[in-house]
């Protein structure tokens, strides 16, 4: 079999899923390609055109795939076109690697739907979505953040010392100026020795403007480029961050406290507002806010225990797997079924 996955590799959200399920079908000698759709997610206008149609149903061929995976909705909209106007049946199925449901979700016409959670999977049913095509499986995570090997093996790999408090603030989305204001507010309420690691783009202003405030700060450590996000993860006793779906399952997954930065009323907001609605994750009301709750979930132990068993009991952290067992059994029964009829 064959699975032939639309993703885009400028978003680390769709490139992370798309690359999960690939490794999790090689694993199963399943053939698995990503498809770059960089143009489309950029320009989604074109979703419409039936030259770029055309295009890629022509790619599917030639690719013999079998199934097309898709992992944003508007991958799920351009497969519903391909269907309707090339008349390319192929098995089709899509990811929503969000926590709210996409509403655009409903003006596709897909085989089978992989949802985050049962909630998310009540919400596409509201939204015109037969149940039956809806499997619950949770967002795919990189099989590293769920092969933990616990909070001290991944200090002692990173050569963290085991004694101090470790924060772990994630930059994306996030201003220089803002993640600056964030480290002197924990300064100067922090009394025990800390440490915060700062992931960033190697190349990039924030980079620059960090590096030379961690001049002055000696608690400040930016990490500007590494392999072993999940070991930082692991090694944090909290992690702050914007309420990005993907990051904060891996959080979950790898078992860590979040405080979820400032978000607005969209996408964010409300992958924000799901985590904190189930307790796995609060979320701050301000920069001096964001502080003081990381503070609590070090000193509070059983806060933090509280949000990680949450945490377990709400994120799925094989959704992987999941999804390629799902798509061979159900692609066997949809085939079955085109040669009865």
């Amino acid at each position: 079999m064959k699975i032939l996955i639309l993703t885009d590799k400028i978003s680390k959200r769709l490139s992370s899923v798309s690359e999960a399920v690939v490794y999790a079908a090689l694993e199963k000698h399943i053939d698995c390609e990503p498809l770059d759709l960089s143009d489309l997610m950029i320009d989604p206008i074109r979703t419409s055109s039936p030259e770029y149609v055309k295009k890629i149903s022509e790619h599917i061929k030639e690719e013999m795939a079998e199934a097309v995976l898709c992992t944003s909705p508007y991958s799920m909209k351009l497969m519903s076109a391909v269907r309707t106007q090339e008349h390319n049946f192929v098995y089709c199925c899509g990811i929503v690697s969000d926590y709210f449901g996409s509403p655009v979700l409903p003006c596709a016409d897909l085989d089978c739907y992989f949802a985050a959670h049962d909630d998310i999977k009540k919400a596409l049913i509201k939204r015109g979505i037969p149940e039956g095509k809806i499997f619950v499986t949770g967002v795919p995570v990189k099989r590293s953040f769920r092969e933990r090997i616990g909070k001290m093996a991944a200090r002692n790999y990173l050569v963290i010392p085991r004694s101090k408090r470790v924060y772990l603030l994630m930059s994306d989305g996030l201003s220089g100026d803002y993640i600056i204001r964030l480290c002197e507010e924990l300064k100067k309420s922090e009394q025990h020795d800390y440490l915060v690691y700062i992931p960033t783009v190697r190349y990039s202003e924030i980079k620059d403007k960090l590096m030379k405030y961690s001049v002055k700060d000696p608690h400040i450590r930016v990490i500007t480029y590494t392999q072993k996000l999940n070991l930082y993860i692991e090694s944090a006793d909290v992690m702050l961050l914007k309420p990005d779906a993907v990051t904060s399952t891996e959080a979950a997954v790898s078992g860590v406290p979040m405080v979820h930065l400032f978000q607005g009323k969209g996408t964010q907001g409300m992958s924000g507002d799901f985590f904190a609605s189930h307790e796995m994750a609060v979320i701050a009301d301000s920069i001096r806010d964001a502080a003081d709750k990381a503070k609590r979930f070090i000193e509070e132990k059983a806060m933090a225990a509280r949000v990680i068993q949450m945490q377990y009991r709400n994120i799925c952290s094989n959704a992987a797997d999941r999804i390629v067992d799902i798509i061979s059994r159900e692609y066997r029964n949809w085939k079955a079924e085109c040669s009865q009829s």
